[in-house]
């Protein structure tokens, strides 16, 4: 395995990320196709003893089960410090906008949930899943903020967003001296190549 640091981060890792979209109760998300816990164990472990030390999950995979299995599979298979665990959060729900929860507290309230599943006292990489149209991306960014100054978050990124959002973020957070996003998660394959347009430039 070949091992780099992630952007201009601190994090060592591996060229090869698992990703951990197809590990979760099948019975409880939108996706029918995710794999048990016995399974999803077996090939956690089996990404460990090829070196593999990056994971990528998220809150809303399969409602939170995808962070429920990595988590008991890394802390059975590998020493915390030797690995590196990403996890996302979701935007506010309507119901959470309308009973008048701010960004902040969103981003609270779901990194607490996301660490309770995984097991852990912190993340290394917490990647705001999909832009938020109905949140001001400063309340995201001081959030986000909030949680690396509280020892929560390591490092932040974000995923599925334009050129134009991540710079427009990153220059909020430099205004406010504001964490950084440090990672972009996009799209991009051998035939979908968009993400070189701008993104890759930026």
């Amino acid at each position: 395995m070949k091992y780099t640091k992630l952007g201009n981060s601190d994090l060592t890792v591996s060229r090869i990320c698992m990703g951990c979209m197809g590990f979760g109760n099948a019975q409880t998300g939108q996706h029918s196709w995710t794999i048990d816990e016995e399974h999803s164990r077996e090939i956690i472990k089996r990404g460990l003893e090829l070196g593999v030390n990056f994971f990528d999950t998220a809150i809303g995979y399969l409602n939170g089960t995808s962070e429920e299995y990595v988590g008991r599979a890394l802390r059975d298979f590998a020493k915390r410090d030797d690995v590196v665990v990403a996890t996302k959060f979701v935007p506010r729900s309507q119901a959470e906008i309308d009973a008048g929860v701010t960004g902040q507290q969103h981003i609270a309230k779901v990194l607490d949930t996301s660490l309770q599943h995984l097991g852990i006292d912190y993340v290394d990489l917490y990647i705001y899943h999909m832009w938020d149209y109905n949140t001001p991306i400063y309340d995201i960014m001081e959030g986000l903020n909030n949680a690396v100054k509280a020892g929560k978050v390591r490092y932040i990124g974000i995923s599925n967003c334009y050129a134009y959002q991540l710079a427009k973020a990153n220059a909020i957070a430099e205004q406010n001296s504001f964490a950084k996003l440090v990672s972009i998660q996009g799209h991009y394959n051998l035939i979908f190549r968009e993400e070189e347009r701008e993104m890759a430039r930026l």
